[in-house]
């Protein structure tokens, strides 16, 4: 290829991907070892092209059990938890853990996934028996735990589906009715810049609902229905190794 080519297609790319770029090679655990592995490439984000992060090896999942479910930006999750159970049919489908305040001497159990709290003092949490009895019930549990809790969660064995909601525009106007009160509507903006970039470190592929495919509550909602529905259905790519 001569160098305008190269230098074309750089530009076709850049032109493309404005954004920072992950790249997550991903092997049947089967086939490890065969020289004849086919290897699939999947793109976490886009960022800028110099600043591209090292492929991380990722293996598929299946998962049986209904899967708990993590939003980002996790201060909408609690917003949405509220109206996705409201329907007397959601009811069927979906479960929350209400975090429950949790002691001093307990906060570093890894059996208890600690979340924010409005109130510093206060810390509260939720626990794995929680969670694990609402997946024996065949339904989603609808977490109001931040993504720090996804690697803690994989750890105990627990494969959550996590959903991250695109904002429609820096304002954020369409997902402010989620946000509970007590502030967090002045950081809106900070939070989700932060944790799109913990998106990319976590060891387990997530699912983004676009900003075109949804205009409304309603149909924001019914998209977080058939976003997590999907996940189900699919396999859940984990970094296994980094788990080890």
């Amino acid at each position: 290829m001569s160098l305008e080519q190269k230098d074309s297609k750089k530009k076709m790319f850049l032109k493309k991907t404005p954004n920072r770029v992950r790249l997550v090679k991903a092997v049947d655990p089967s086939s490890r070892g065969c020289g004849s592995s086919k290897q699939i490439f999947y793109t976490l984000n886009k960022r800028h092209e110099e600043h591209l992060i090292p492929y991380s090896l990722v293996q598929p999942v299946k998962v049986q059990t209904k899967r708990p479910v993590i939003f980002s930006p996790s201060l909408l999750s609690r917003g949405l938890i509220e109206r996705l159970l409201q329907p007397a049919e959601s009811g069927l489908n979906f479960n929350t853990c209400p975090p429950e305040p949790i002691k001093a001497s307990e906060q570093k159990d890894k059996r208890i996934f600690l979340l924010d709290s409005c109130s510093p003092e206060q810390a509260l949490g939720i626990r794995l028996e929680s969670i694990q009895d609402v997946i024996s019930q065949g339904r989603h549990c609808l977490l109001e735990l931040g993504l720090h809790s996804v690697e803690g969660l994989l750890r105990q064995g627990i494969y959550p589906i996590v959903i991250h909601i695109r904002p429609k525009n820096k304002k954020h106007k369409k997902l402010r009715k989620f946000l509970p009160r007590c502030g967090e509507d002045s950081i809106m903006e900070e939070v989700c810049q932060a944790e799109e970039l913990q998106l990319e470190t976590l060891p387990l592929l997530y699912s983004t609902v676009e900003p075109n495919t949804w205009s409304c509550t309603e149909e924001l909602l019914e998209a977080l229905r058939g976003a997590i529905q999907r996940q189900q259905k699919a396999v859940a790519w984990v970094e296994l190794d980094r788990l080890q």
